[in-house]
């Protein structure tokens, strides 16, 4: 994220010297970087965990978990920017969304819930 943001405010920087932008444009170019320097500020925590019978996540300051008996099978979803979307699908038939942030690797994710005698079912390219 410092990267990505310190390479857009160098570029408007050299917009601004080198082909004298106007600075009206440059400050309207530079928007988009406030909600990136705003999560550099708090640099929120997110993370995964599985074990000790549940799978807990957490995303900044919300935190939630399931048991892992109550867990039928996780549904990976690839999406067209091949990130995945990962569903818990619960023996009930309520479906809990795994918050993007805190998603560990794909494979990793699917080795530790088959650990623990959880299916997996992949879909690609779902438009939903």
């Amino acid at each position: 994220m410092a990267l990505a943001l310190a390479g857009w405010l160098a570029l408007l920087g050299i917009g601004g010297v080198a082909a004298q932008v106007s600075p009206w444009i440059l400050s309207g170019l530079a928007l988009p970087c406030l909600p990136g320097l705003w999560d550099l500020w708090r640099n929120p925590s997110s993370g995964l965990t599985v074990g000790a019978g549940k799978i807990r996540w957490h995303v900044a300051q919300k935190a939630a978990g399931v048991a892992l008996s109550e867990v039928a099978l996780l549904r990976l979803d690839r999406r067209w920017d091949l990130s995945y979307h990962a569903t818990l699908v619960l023996h009930s038939g309520a479906k809990l969304r795994l918050p993007q942030p805190a998603l560990p690797p794909v494979q990793a994710l699917k080795t530790s819930l088959a650990a623990h005698g959880i299916a997996c079912q992949r879909h690609l390219f779902s438009s939903l």
